[in-house]
């Protein structure tokens, strides 16, 4: 049984952000990528939240390998600074 990109979304729908709302609502995932039971996106989020969203990456990525038929899930947490913020 192959895995659809429908099936990662209706999972990580049930993943909290830590602003309160489902992942798919927090306007912050990449591109969905599956192939052959591997499933790949990022979290994209300003680089002053990326210790409140290391959980939720993990959450994300327990949640997505749990989907049968997933044999390897990579989620990344990409946090960038604003422009012209200090470094």
């Amino acid at each position: 049984m192959s895995v659809t990109q429908q099936q990662v979304l209706d999972c990580l729908a049930k993943v909290t952000s830590p602003r309160g709302v489902p992942l798919t609502n927090a306007n912050v995932l990449s591109a969905i990528a599956v192939t052959d039971g591997k499933v790949f996106f990022s979290i994209n989020v300003d680089a002053a939240e990326a210790r409140a969203w290391e959980s939720v990456r993990a959450q994300a990525e327990n949640a997505v390998r749990a989907i049968p038929g997933v044999s390897v899930a990579m989620i990344a947490l990409t946090a960038e600074r604003k422009a012209g913020s200090a470094a």
